[in-house]
C-alpha cells in the first residue's frame, strides 16, 4: 500500500513540474518574443498607411499591422535583425509618438493637419 501511495505521490509531483515547465516555456516564446505592440498617436487612415509603411521598411521587419481604434501597431519582426527602438525611431521620425517615445518636432510640423493629436 505504501508502494501505492508513493507512486501516487510521485507521479503527481513530475505531472506539476511537466505543467510547469510547459507554462515556463509558453511564457519565454511569447516575452522572448518576435513582435511587439507599439501605442502611436496615429489619427486616421493616412496615418496608418505612413507607419506601416516606416515600420515595414525596417529591416527585419516581418509585416506592421495598426489598428485606428485602439491606435496600437502591432509588428512582427526577426529580433537578429532589429529591435524596439529601430522600430519606434520609424514611427517618430516620420511625425508620430510610439509609446514613450515622442514625436520629432519637425516631422510632426510636416504632418497634414487631421494626422496632428487632437
Amino acid at each position: 500500500m505504501k508502494k501505492s501511495i508513493k507512486g501516487i505521490v510521485s507521479l503527481f509531483v513530475i505531472t506539476i513540474m511537466i505543467a510547469a515547465s510547459n507554462n515556463i516555456f509558453s511564457q519565454t516564446a511569447t516575452t522572448g518574443k518576435n513582435y511587439v505592440d507599439i501605442k502611436t498617436s496615429a489619427q486616421c487612415g493616412s496615418c496608418k498607411s505612413a507607419i506601416e509603411k516606416a515600420v515595414n521598411n525596417v529591416d527585419g521587419v516581418k509585416s506592421a499591422e495598426l489598428d485606428l481604434e485602439t491606435k496600437i501597431v502591432t509588428v512582427k519582426y526577426d529580433v537578429e535583425k532589429t529591435n524596439v527602438d529601430a522600430l519606434k525611431s520609424a514611427i517618430v521620425n516620420i511625425g508620430y509618438d510610439a509609446d514613450e517615445v515622442a514625436a520629432d518636432a519637425k516631422a510632426y510640423e510636416n504632418l497634414h493637419s487631421c494626422c496632428k493629436k487632437e
